[in-house]
């Protein structure tokens, strides 16, 4: 990893550790409010409901860039930042009041949205989204749902490809999917030229591009994109933060409590494994686009059992 690299990946890291520190944070409310992606927590179709869900979402979104319609890719996304806004905001005040703040995050996207706009709110839906997810899932259908979504990633990079032209078409309309780290304070998202060329390989001249379709609101996967010289900013996409967020979560409220500031050993194990995973991450092959999941949930599963091994916790 380069110099010129090396910040960037490491900001990239403390937006990931942020997003599952404040999911920490705000779980207790969460768990205490009557919001639940699922039904039933323990049932194991709930990664099978997800991936469908995925699948039909990821399709619809191709069809639409493939036929030029980029409004139905847009408004699709605004409906999925909008839903999400919604059930965390309606965690903590009345439903009713809840549309308010969605209705201005939802305007400052719209038509204001620098770097900073987007990072602040991707850390905040990354942590909500986390944990609404983490605590409508017990820990065995948690961890199916990590294993299928990390096959699916590495399919859709490597094998169908599928997931480079939906990152191309997310990031031309700026969809704000992506955490944005400036290669300069003179950089403005709003006034990048969108992308033209197909993405590439993670190097270290800068024109990067990380990320993974693999969630709620579909980011693209861990990969880099050349538009035909440096481009202004490194991209992190919510997935790559949301996804291992989500067994964090799930061992923290699945598991009985203790270790470190009420946090047990099981959800700090699966933290400090998405760390090491997307460290593993970034030193891969610069040849090729990367899928991150792969990386990152084999880190935060690994991470998750070690802690569970040492805690002497039986996870099922």
């Amino acid at each position: 990893m380069s110099e010129s690299s090396r910040i960037p990946v490491l900001i990239m890291l403390l937006f990931v550790i942020t997003v599952q520190l404040l999911a920490l944070a705000i779980t207790p409310v969460i768990f205490a409010s009557d919001y639940r992606v699922f039904a039933d927590p323990t049932s194991t179709t709930n990664p099978v409901v997800y991936m469908l869900l995925i699948l039909a979402f990821t399709a619809l979104l191709l069809l639409a860039i493939k036929k030029k319609k980029s409004w139905i890719v847009s408004g699709f996304i605004q409906i999925s930042i909008a839903s999400s806004i919604y059930y965390l905001m309606a965690a903590f005040m009345p439903p009713l009041l809840a549309l308010l703040p969605t209705a201005a995050v939802l305007l400052l996207l719209r038509y204001y949205p620098e770097w900073y706009v987007i990072d602040a709110f991707g850390i905040v839906v990354c942590a909500g989204i986390s944990s609404l997810f983490g605590v409508s899932m017990a820990i065995l259908p948690t961890l199916l749902l990590l294993i299928i979504l990390a096959v699916y990633d590495a399919i859709s990079v490597y094998k169908t490809r599928h997931m480079v032209s939906l990152a191309e078409g997310v990031i031309k309309i700026k969809a704000p999917l992506l955490f944005v780290v400036p290669r300069s304070r003179s950089y403005s998202f709003r006034k990048d030229p969108a992308p033209v060329s197909t993405p590439a390989s993670v190097d270290a001249g800068g024109n990067l591009v990380f990320g993974n379709p693999a969630d709620s609101n579909q980011t693209s996967s861990s990969q880099a994109e050349k538009a035909g010289g440096k481009r202004g900013a490194f991209f992190l996409g919510l997935g790559d933060a949301i996804i291992p967020t989500i067994l964090v979560i799930s061992a923290y409220t699945s598991l009985p409590a203790g270790g470190f500031l009420g946090i047990n050993l099981p959800a700090i194990g699966a933290m400090l494994g998405t760390y090491l995973g997307f460290l593993a991450l970034m030193t891969t092959s610069r040849d090729r686009p990367q899928a991150g999941l792969p990386f990152l949930n084999s880190g935060v599963i690994l991470g998750f059992l070690v802690g569970c091994l040492v805690a002497g916790i039986a996870p099922f």
